[in-house]
């Protein structure tokens, strides 16, 4: 095996123990925030649209950001860039940019929208690379039913390069798209531990 190849393989044993934590983080403090609150409904009471807004929405992200100690924000130099690393990942719809900094040097962020509470982190912060959705970036939805994190699941055979924002384009997870928005489903295939273009791998084995 080749010094590169060594390398490469460390780096993503590193990433993939930083996205096993960076989830556990966000969980535990969406478990927190819902045993303090005592809310019974999370999507009913923030993720309802009354025609203008997505009504205590604010109150929503803003209670969940102190439970996990948010620190300040930091703004990315490059990126960040979607699976292949060929495009910039348009932060429209159910997207964000995780530039919100934890304590421990990562960073995410919350969206609601198209009636879906979205969390997105970055699990070694804006200034460490790849910063790429698929490596160190990865979106989660709650579920609503319940009302846990999970990945999105990828819902297009065949997404469409040209979308013009990356919600639309099915939420792909693959090295063989070329769309902007390639990388919103990875964080499925990651918990998951599977690859998406090879079901005999697991996820980190089948990133370059």
């Amino acid at each position: 095996m080749t010094m590169p190849t060594l390398i490469n393989n460390q780096r993503k044993a590193v990433l993939s123990s930083q996205f096993k934590k960076q989830y556990n983080v966000l969980s535990q403090a969406l478990d927190l925030w819902k045993q303090e609150t005592g809310v019974i409904g999370l999507y009913k009471m923030y993720a309802t649209y009354n025609g203008t807004e997505y009504v205590n929405s604010e109150s929503f992200i803003t209670q969940y950001m102190e439970k996990l100690k948010t620190v300040g924000t930091m703004e990315y130099k490059k990126g960040p860039y979607n699976l292949n690393k060929t495009k910039n990942m348009n932060a429209e719809g159910r997207t964000c940019t995780p530039n919100t900094l934890l304590p421990d040097g990562s960073s995410m962020c919350v969206r609601i929208w198209s009636g879906m509470i979205t969390i997105t982190t970055d699990v070694n912060g804006p200034n460490k690379n790849p910063n790429a959705w698929g490596y160190d970036i990865f979106t989660f939805v709650i579920d609503e039913t319940t009302e846990q994190l999970r990945g999105m699941k990828p819902t297009k055979a065949t997404p469409d390069p040209n979308a013009e924002y990356p919600e639309g384009d099915g939420l792909p997870c693959s090295l063989k798209v070329q769309s902007a928005g390639n990388g919103l489903g990875c964080a499925y295939y990651a918990v998951t531990n599977t690859c998406p273009d090879d079901e005999k791998k697991q996820y980190w084995d089948c990133l370059p």
